[in-house]
Order: structure tokens, then sequence, then C-alpha cells
């Protein structure tokens, strides 16, 4: 039978079920396909190394890691344990707040973690296919794992019965369906057992993560928690951990506790005044901003999932009443900004507008599969359009002036854009600076893109007097989502 074959590459069926827990220490990389210049290209935002004590039956770990952060430069260096559905971190696990913290995580937060250990540890990964109430399908050397509440996991086996790779198809926002591998190679002797050395993940083909590590076996290790160490998740939060799990894996190891925490609701009931003719839903890290035209309104950004979007969007369709979303600008591709795109077209009748460079990547994502978890557009497809901006796009407002949408040159991607209304000298960004809201300290924010920002507002000879922000920026004590552009002048050291 295969399973005794892979059992008995691994050590044998007695030496795998004597052994208790795996210890990993490693070093490595992660890749975030979500980020960097171009879609095609996976920014590098960690560098790690860590040493991780799982139990190889139940579900508990002990995580103690360092990461050199590349977003925002910021040294991660935390323990994080996990038990069951409780978890507890203690450390500096935010880059952009890198400030140590003592506390209990949120139990989606802990079945991400748990669900990601399910697919990278062979001894746990073997005992789950070896326990005879698993729901097992074999077909020649594959081995298809089913759990519930979790994508089915194809086990690929090699030419000595050992897991060559695993393969699950993910839902990562807003993509839909992603080919997951993970791959294990150089399977040296351990105690009693052989495992693997060096591990990879690709999504899609792309690889987000590279890995050597040596590995012990039967260390103890404790995997207490405090008592108060409770943070319910919603159903939903929990399910999006065990579906979409390499996709958080991006953030977390990115420091960004990931993805933004799964918010689900913008901060404010309404839509909030920023001028005239204009307003921004505020979301506990993503704003959408909203003008009116004549006969109808353009959003700016689609951030996040669909779950909050929905939220965002139904504050798009109050913030004039009687006209509807015609038109949702992409400042860039990066999926946080646009993760909800297709919940924004999913009614039909939208133009989509986005930086020349990344036409077919947006219409590809419009057009991709979602079985996983099925949005609505996936279960009422409409056609849209999508409009590439080479240079500049003028569209009339209802206020008489005029939207410049404006392709603008930074490092931060190849298809960035910035929107400018000219009425109320305004310009809307994200990613390049977040206001403050008491002037901030010279040569401050995103350092770089903060310049490239302010300096191509020159260039195009705008007329500017206020930045507003795909992020609310902050003093530590008040947020802002807008401030003058002097403001934006300080930081970029002028």
């Amino acid at each position: 039978m295969i399973l005794d074959a892979m059992a008995d590459a691994l050590g044998g069926r007695a030496a795998l079920a004597a052994t208790t827990t795996e210890t990993v220490t490693a070093t490595g990389v992660r890749r975030h396909p979500g980020w960097g210049k171009v879609p095609s290209e996976p920014e590098l935002v960690a560098e790690f190394a860590y040493t991780q004590t799982v139990d190889v039956v139940a579900p508990r770990y002990r995580l103690e890691l360092e990461a050199d952060t590349k977003l925002v430069p910021t040294k991660l260096r935390y323990t994080e344990i996990g038990n069951g559905s409780v978890g507890y971190v203690d450390g500096i696990d935010f880059m952009f707040d890198p400030r140590p913290a003592s506390t209990a995580i949120p139990s989606w937060r802990v079945a991400a973690r748990q669900r990601h250990i399910d697919l990278t540890s062979v001894p746990r990964l073997a005992t789950k296919l070896l326990d005879p109430a698993a729901d097992v399908m074999i077909d020649g050397s594959t081995v298809t794992l089913r759990e519930t509440g979790r994508p089915p996991v194809r086990v690929v086996l090699d030419d000595d019965s050992r897991p060559a790779r695993l393969e699950i198809i993910e839902e990562h926002s807003p993509h839909g369906d992603a080919l997951v591998e993970v791959r294990f190679d150089d399977y040296r002797p351990v105690g009693a057992l052989v495992l693997p050395h060096h591990v990879v993940i690709t999504v899609d083909g792309l690889v987000v993560h590279d890995e050597t590590r040596t590995v012990e076996l039967d260390r103890e290790a404790d995997f207490r928690v405090p008592d108060d160490a409770v943070v319910d998740a919603s159903a939903a939060q929990s399910a999006y951990a065990n579906y979409a799990t390499e996709w958080l894996m991006n953030y977390v190891l990115a420091g960004v506790r990931f993805y933004f925490d799964l918010q689900t609701t913008p901060t404010d009931p309404e839509p909030v005044d920023v001028a005239p003719g204009v307003k921004i839903v505020l979301g506990p890290s993503h704003n959408v901003l909203v003008v009116e035209m004549d006969d109808h309104v353009v959003a700016v950004d689609a951030p996040l999932y669909d779950e909050y979007t929905r939220a965002a969007l139904a504050q798009v369709k109050r913030a004039f009443p009687g006209k509807p979303l015609r038109k949702v600008i992409g400042t860039h591709f990066h999926y946080d900004h646009i993760g909800g795109i297709r919940e924004f077209v999913a009614d039909g009748g939208v133009q989509v507008i986005v930086g020349e460079p990344s036409v077919r990547y947006f219409r590809d994502l419009l057009n991709s599969p979602h079985t996983v978890d099925p949005d609505r557009l996936a279960g009422h497809p409409v056609e849209t359009e999508v409009i590439g901006v080479k240079d500049s796009l003028e569209l009339p407002t209802a206020d008489g002036g005029v939207m410049r949408i404006l392709r603008i040159k930074t490092d931060h991607t190849e298809d960035g854009l910035v929107v400018h209304l000219s009425k109320p000298g305004l310009l809307f960004e994200s990613d390049l600076w977040n206001p403050t809201p008491v002037m901030p300290a010279p040569n401050s924010g995103r350092g770089r893109l903060a310049v490239q920002l302010y300096d191509g507002i020159k260039e195009l000879g705008l007329d500017v007097q206020t930045i507003v922000s795909g992020h609310s920026g902050t003093d530590g004590h008040t947020l802002a989502h807008s401030a003058p552009l002097g403001f934006l002048k300080t930081a970029a050291g002028y």
C-alpha cells in the first residue's frame, strides 16, 4: 500500500508513532506576490530566522522568530505560542509599530499558523495521513487528504515514496483560486526518521518562501499560554484563515499582523466629508475616496477583500444619493488596495481605470475562477471594461472642476496613479505618504517615496493644497487621512 511505502521511506510507522515533537531551526526569505513593482515579480518582504517546536499530534507550537522586514525596515523579534485555538505573542511582531508587546492573539491567527505548520511539517503530515480515521483518497503516487473546513491537500510522492510536494487550491484575494505548492527536498536522517531540510512554497508558480532548515526530534517545549489569552474570531475569519493560509502568511512574515486584522467594516458608519462633492470611506487601515460627478460617482481604490469591501461599497453607494458608482480607479496593483475590486464591479456597468502597465493584469483577475470562496462576480459574471492610463486622463466633476488621473513615477510600482481634483486643490495617493495630524519631522514617513511624490506634484505643475491618502497617518495619538501639502514637503526634507 502506498501509505505503508511512505511510512517506511520516512523511517517506519513505529518511529513516526514514537515521535512527539519536531523542532525546526531555519533561515530563509519570504516574498509577497501582491507587492513589488510589477505583478510578475514578488517583492522580498523579509529575511527570517526561527526555531519552532511543534507537537506532531496535537495542534500546539512554540515559535521564536527574528526577521528583517523590507517594506518598512524593522527588526522583528518575538515568541509566539499556539495551543489549540488560543495563542499569545511576546515581543516585536509589527513593522509599523516596533514596540514590544505581550498580548493574546486572535484565534484565527493561531488557526492560520497551525495550518501553515500542517503544510510544512512532514511528521505532522504523515501522522494525519496514517490516522485510520483520516479521509484519504489514493490515486497512483498521489494521496489526497480531506479535512473539514480546509481545502483538500494533494500529496505527491517521489520515486522513493517520500512527500515531494503538496498541492492546494487556496483563496488569494482578489485573484481567487491560487495553486499553492509546498516542495520538500534534501531529505536526511534525523534520529530514527528521514526528513526534508529544504522547503519551498510557490503560488501560481512564483516562489514566495524558501527556507533551509535543521531538524531535531522529541525536544521538550513549553506550550502553555496565559489563562486570559483568548481572543475570539468570527466564523468568517476562522474560515478565511484555513482557506487563505499562505496568503495570510505573506503578511505575518512581512510584519503586518495577518492582513490588517481581517477587518470587516469601516471605522465610521458613514463616509466623511473631505470637500464639496468629495467624501472618504475610512477604514481601520485603508480608505476609499468617493468623488461626485454629474450623474454618477467615482471611487478611488477598492481595498482588502470581499467582506470588508461589501461594507465599504455600501458607504460608497450612500455617499451621494441617487448617483450610482460607475468608475473605480486603482492607484496601483497591490492587493491590499484593490483586493475588493471584483466586489466593486459586481453590480455591472462599472469601468475600471488603472495604470496602463497593469491593464492585462486587471482583466485577468476580473475573469479569474473563484471556487474556494465564490464571490458575487463568480456567481453572476459581468463584462467589465478596463481602461489604461498612459500619461493622464481627465474627467469633469460635479463642481465644475476636473478630475485628473495621472501616472506618477516612483519606486513603489510601475503602474502608480494619483488623482487630482482641481476645484478643492486636492490630491489622493496611496502608499507614497501617510498624512500626519501635526507637522512631521523632516525626512520622515515613507522616505524616498515622499520625495518622489512631492517632486512629481511639482513636475506635473499641479495646484495642490491638500494631500488625502489611502492610509491614515498618526502622531501616535490622533489619526489623519489628510494634511496640507506643506506637511508632505517637510516630510520629504524640503
